[in-house]
């Protein structure tokens, strides 16, 4: 029996499908993974308002345009989507050139991955994903009760794609083990920001047992640096029917608040992910913005420069403190504080700054969101007033 909806809905809550609504712990973890941050204590000498620098949001907002259109739709919230969709779909076909029928659109990338576990993942059909990676798809399938191999990544911080093809073709091989339902691979990988290059992925995929489904999430595809390793399954289709991209706007195009994604397959694939639930929870103000931010070119090409200054400045802060980041495709940066995750962000909360959780797979490590430059003036200014190692 394959995961129900209502299962799924008890499980986890409806975080990842009703976004829009305040969250409560348990869906903030079913999401974010471990304990999602507080509300900061107040500390004298810094700003009421926290630097929000742990949930990789794009810090400068939508574009002009995009604001403009929201104000004008705020007033068409008592009415249900019309032609919306619609133009919304048609930008997205002609944008990856495919057929209309290909594309699922959901209440933020939360909802793709529901989806693709109802779809994929049942008791006998296990997820095999990376350690670390984005918790959300994992979390989903262990409270429903479904197998999850979680492979950790290389020596490069790369997925370690060889272990995981192993973790597949063993379960399949076995009688005594489950078999796997769907391969989750996010790149650039959260939380580490790194690639896995696209020439292993297709050889991975090539060698995967039939009837295992796979799915990238290329969440954070805008922000990687033009360069022979990367190249995304949407701008050059690997023809492989077994292969679902997922993407979200909630990062280039700053609309994290309004919960919109989707995913691109093959039509029958489409069918089966939108299976069994609504093709009404993206709504009207959603879809009226992600169309107005798909037109908005230039602002696009704007947030991508100004993503590649700000992370080129926070490595080069980073390097002075000898801090050592690992090298980020993203827009986020990992590294190794030198002192214990826990107490860096328990004292950057105290000053109103929240970075992200600490992954177990990397427990030395912590992840910090671009900012602003100003914001990112705020958070140095703190690190440089943490105790050293040897005080704590």
């Amino acid at each position: 029996m394959s995961i129900s909806r209502r299962t799924l809905l008890r499980n986890i809550g409806a975080g990842a499908i009703v976004g829009a609504l305040p969250l409560s712990p348990a869906m903030e973890e079913a999401l974010w993974g471990n304990s999602a941050p507080a509300q900061p204590a107040r500390a004298a000498g810094f700003g009421v308002e926290p630097v929000l620098l742990y949930r990789n949001e794009n810090p400068y907002g939508p574009s002009e345009k995009v604001l403009a259109v929201l104000r004008e739709s705020a007033a068409s919230g008592n009415r249900y989507p019309r032609t919306e969709y619609d133009t919304l779909l048609d930008k997205l076909a002609a944008l990856h050139r495919v057929k209309r029928e290909q594309i699922v659109m959901g209440c933020g990338s939360g909802e793709i991955l529901c989806m693709a576990a109802m779809a994929f993942l049942k008791p006998g059909k296990k997820l095999v994903e990376a350690a670390p990676t984005f918790p959300a798809l994992g979390k989903l399938a262990q409270t429903a009760g479904i197998e999850v191999a979680d492979v950790p990544l290389n020596k490069r911080y790369e997925h370690d794609l060889p272990a995981m093809l192993d973790r597949v073709v063993s379960s399949s091989a076995s009688s005594g083990s489950a078999g796997t339902g769907l391969v989750y691979i996010v790149n650039p990988n959260n939380p580490t920001g790194t690639l896995t290059p696209r020439k292993d992925i297709e050889a991975f995929i090539a060698k995967l047992p039939a009837g295992v489904t796979v799915l990238i999430d290329e969440a954070y595809h805008h922000f990687v640096s033009p360069g022979a390793d990367y190249e995304s399954f949407l701008d050059r289709p690997s023809g492989d029917p077994r292969v679902i991209v997922a993407r979200t706007f909630s990062k280039i195009f700053g609309l994290a608040g309004m919960r919109i994604g989707y995913a691109v397959g093959t039509p029958e694939t489409a069918k089966r992910l939108a299976a069994g639930f609504p093709a009404w929870s993206v709504s009207v103000v959603s879809a009226r913005a992600a169309s107005a931010a798909l037109d908005d070119v230039d602002y696009v090409h704007l947030g991508i420069q100004r993503n590649a200054a700000d992370r080129q400045e926070f490595l080069n802060q980073a390097n002075a403190r000898s801090l050592h980041p690992i090298e980020s495709q993203a827009n986020f940066v990992m590294m190794n504080p030198q002192r214990p995750p826990d107490d860096v962000i328990k004292f950057l909360k105290e000053r109103n700054i929240l970075i992200g959780p600490k992954y177990p797979a990397l427990d030395k490590y912590v992840r910090i969101s671009l900012g602003q430059p100003g914001e990112m003036k705020i958070f140095w200014d703190a690190w440089d007033h943490m105790p050293s190692p040897a005080e704590i």
